[in-house]
């Protein structure tokens, strides 16, 4: 029984520092779309989530590094340290978490005001930020105008390049033939950046709230085994021998 005791304390101490992988990606997964769009969402609104994902990974695999020398030595005061990080990761993932949950009920209803200002000021020239910030998402995400591709005619480029056409970032990369002519939509990405980054949030964040339930649990079961565990194997007490004769 100690054995199968320690045995289990070994494996729920493994996967709590396997489970940093988690966590971790989603923080790499923050800083992609950070990367990517923090022209039009900002870069606040990416960053924290992304600092908090990692400052958990790293606890996590110093809490599953302790958490295998307590299952090894019985260590008392190990097993404190333990229960302090324990402690200290349930804070920082309900924090993660209750921010992954916030964030994607209101990225829902993200401000267009920014999309509509970067879009503005397209002018189909490489040198400007704002034209290449618009073609490299349009590119990226597969998307077409604010909200769709007629959005166009509602900006000034529109009117600046003479016909009812939308830029070459729109063409579908599958079309080598694409003009950007409005007549021919189906050569087109039609659905609109601004959706598609809401749901690209939004499955980020949603991603968040999964992983921080799932590592909370497996934490709390490897908090609970490791210690009511920790004396199962200790050697059973023996009564002295006092007598002198």
């Amino acid at each position: 029984m100690c054995g199968g005791a320690r045995l289990w304390k070994l494996l729920l101490a493994a996967l709590l520092l396997g489970s940093a992988v988690v966590p971790g990606l989603g923080g790499l997964f923050f800083l992609f779309i950070n990367r990517s769009c923090h022209h039009f969402i900002g870069n606040d609104y990416l960053l924290l989530p992304a600092s908090l994902s990692f400052a958990v990974a790293g606890l996590l695999i110093l809490t599953g590094i302790i958490g295998l020398c307590v299952a090894v030595n019985q260590s008392h005061c190990q097993q404190g340290t333990f229960l302090y990080l324990v402690l200290i990761l349930f804070g920082l993932e309900v924090t993660t978490g209750t921010l992954g949950y916030i964030n994607s009920v209101q990225v829902v209803s993200t401000d267009l005001d920014s999309f509509n200002e970067i879009f503005r000021n397209y002018d189909g020239n490489d040198s400007t930020i704002e034209s290449r910030e618009v073609d490299r998402l349009q590119q990226k995400m597969q998307c077409c105008g604010v909200r769709n591709y007629t959005d166009w005619t509602q900006f000034p480029w529109s009117f600046q390049s003479g016909n009812d056409s939308v830029p070459h970032s729109c063409c579908a990369r599958n079309f080598t033939s694409c003009t950007g002519s409005m007549e021919e939509p189906e050569l087109l990405y039609t659905q609109g950046c601004l959706m598609r980054l809401q749901d690209e949030l939004q499955w980020i964040f949603l991603f968040t709230l999964g992983w921080v339930i799932a590592v909370s649990c497996l934490q709390t079961l490897g908090a609970l085994v490791i210690c009511l565990w920790t004396d199962s194997d200790s050697a059973p007490y023996q009564l002295l021998n006092t007598d002198n004769s």
